[in-house]
């Protein structure tokens, strides 16, 4: 009986550090919080944001990732310009590095805010997107509160990039692109 209680006890001090050490290191679940993702990730959808990839790849335009917020909870968007980058809007349409960007994933409306704007607007000195930074927007872009708000995101606060949807089971997903 106690080499039995001693296994069980042995197989959940593994269990926690195993799982301490995945939610630390590799993976955590996130609940998109309101609608600046619609129709890609709705309010409540639930995903795994993928910690480790952060130490070894360099964010894309496309990448949908969650980063920390000093306004408040952590907030996910959609990468649209990297370091190096030059990023501006017209007219609803998003150019990079002075090409049009294809966003078959973006909600219009008529009534959108700040539909026109430069990475002067958001305060950047120079045409570039500075090193340590990234540039994000959320799909739906009437109501999302962005860099178009708050400005470029510093890498440091990024957790990770979303790599699956996994609530509701009806709507399991892995490609956000």
């Amino acid at each position: 009986m106690k080499k039995e209680i001693k296994e069980w006890l042995v197989a959940i001090i593994v269990a926690v550090v195993l799982i301490t050490i995945i939610r630390s290191f590799l993976f955590v679940s996130f609940t998109v919080d309101g609608l600046s993702m619609d129709p890609t990730l709705e309010d409540g959808d639930k995903v795994v944001v993928n910690k480790f990839m952060d130490s070894f790849t360099e964010y894309e335009t496309g990448d949908v990732i969650v980063f920390n917020s000093e306004k408040g909870p952590a907030y996910v968007k959609r990468v649209i310009g990297t370091p190096g980058d030059t990023v501006r809007m017209e007219d609803k349409q998003v150019y990079v590095n002075g090409e049009p960007l294809e966003q078959d994933y973006v909600t219009h409306t008529e009534d959108s805010y700040m539909d026109n704007f430069t990475l002067a607007d958001m305060g950047v000195e120079g045409d570039t997107i500075p090193e340590g930074t990234l540039l994000v927007l959320g799909d739906n872009r009437p109501v999302s509160r962005d860099s178009r708000d708050f400005g470029l995101v510093d890498q440091s606060e990024v957790i990770g990039e979303v790599q699956l949807r996994f609530w509701p089971l009806n709507d399991i997903s892995v490609n956000f692109d």
